[in-house]
């Protein structure tokens, strides 16, 4: 388990409006109420300009809903950087950002992926039990790496 600290960028990615799709903005919320010494962004999808607010940073986690057929809850992961070959520039991956932070600006914080499973992904839908369940683990988990207690 990694050990975070205000060196850390949080990246949580969703849209609050579409049912679990909004995990990791529920996630930042529920992170920032802890009193998480580190920064935390919201954004609907990860962009060529956050690999370079990813450079000013020792630590990088990137939150999102995950679809999986797992029972799983939620899952940590090592996130490295990986060349995207795409025909747009318009969202990229987690390890697309990275590969550009890197390659960019000669800097490669060590990142890792938080997915927390969604079951529903509907317009104008609220958080399923399952996803409530799935923020629940996984903010306990993120703050328990913080030495945070949950406010």
């Amino acid at each position: 388990m990694p050990s975070f600290s205000e060196r850390t960028l949080v990246l949580a990615i969703g849209n609050a409006s579409r049912g679990d799709d909004g995990l990791g903005w529920a996630f930042a919320d529920a992170v920032e109420a802890s009193g998480f010494p580190g920064t935390i962004a919201q954004r609907y999808q990860l962009q060529i300009e956050d690999a370079e607010l990813c450079s000013h940073y020792e630590q990088v986690v990137f939150v999102d809903a995950w679809k999986t057929a797992q029972t799983t809850l939620w899952e940590w992961m090592p996130c490295t950087p990986s060349r995207e070959a795409a025909f747009t520039t318009h969202a990229l991956s987690p390890q697309a950002v990275l590969y550009l932070c890197e390659s960019v600006f000669d800097c490669r914080p060590e990142a890792w992926l938080l997915l927390l499973r969604g079951t529903q992904w509907e317009l104008g839908q609220p958080l399923s039990a399952t996803a409530q369940d799935a923020l629940a683990q996984g903010v306990k988990s993120f703050c328990a790496s913080t030495n945070q207690s949950l406010r």
